[in-house]
């Protein structure tokens, strides 16, 4: 086998080094173990971080969503206000213009 020594001096010596070469590998995995542990604390507290980074998002998302829709909707506001007032201004021209003529006429 590739994990015990190729002498066998005797058996009392190969169980010694089979008894350390066991508690060698069993402390390297409680040392993995231990490292696995602290690795998945650190993976879910990352992992929690990610999702309220995420909701934050979202939630910047919509802010900037609904504020682009306030905007269109002040915009449409301004047009159309600007709209009906340059109708109004011609409107108002044209009663000028025909009022004029007999202003002329009545100050006579």
């Amino acid at each position: 086998m590739w994990f015990v020594g190729t002498s066998r001096p005797n058996g009392a010596a190969h169980i010694h080094g089979v008894l350390c070469r066991l508690r060698r590998v069993q402390r390297e995995a409680d040392e993995c173990e231990s490292a696995l542990v602290e690795l998945e604390r650190a993976h879910g507290d990352l992992q929690r971080q990610v999702e309220e980074a995420e909701e934050q998002l979202e939630e910047l998302r919509r802010k900037r969503i609904e504020a682009f829709e306030r905007f269109w909707l002040a915009r449409e506001r301004r047009d159309r206000a600007r709209h009906v007032s340059r109708r109004l201004q011609r409107r108002l021209q044209r009663l000028q213009r025909r009022i004029r003529p007999f202003e002329s006429w009545a100050g006579e």
